[in-house]
């Protein structure tokens, strides 16, 4: 390594310790409803909001949403959206997406839903079939998003 990388390497170094050292901590929110879980339901880090995993549950009963793929999928971008809401930021603040399937076969279905959450400017996604889903579901989304700069 050159003395000249050696410098840029500390320089680079030196900044990221400062940067960390003033970085706010995380801000967990917890799960909406009644029932505790093991995890929260999003976490603000370094202006990002990392959101679990939504299932299309009906949040009156807790169950999922009847009708299958559709409405399962509505009910998840729903929840996502309220929590971004919470935190001051909205669907057009999502960068990147998570959709887990019970039947990739269902793909369309849920596509169909998800493209009039994000019409323009859509985020980056990855989507993938599973062996099943909590509570049976058909579909769980999960997202990250920019957080707003704060006022």
């Amino acid at each position: 390594m050159t003395k000249s990388h050696r410098f840029l390497l500390g320089a680079a170094l030196a900044a990221a310790a400062s940067g960390c050292a003033t970085a706010p901590a995380p801000k967990f929110v917890g799960m909406p409803g009644p029932t505790a879980r093991p995890f929260s339901a999003a976490v603000v880090a370094n202006g990002i909001i990392y959101l679990s995993g939504q299932i299309g549950i009906d949040t009156a009963t807790g169950k999922p949403m009847e009708g299958g793929i559709g409405p399962q999928t509505k009910a998840a971008l729903e929840i996502i959206k309220e929590l971004l809401g919470q935190q001051g930021a909205s669907m057009s603040d999502v960068v990147h997406c998570t959709v887990m399937l019970a039947d990739i076969q269902e793909w369309g279905a849920m596509n169909t839903v998800y493209m009039t959450y994000f019409p323009t400017n859509p985020p980056t996604r990855s989507a993938f079939g599973t062996s099943g889903l909590a509570l049976g579901a058909r579909v769980e989304i999960e997202c990250q998003a920019v957080a707003p700069a704060k006022k």
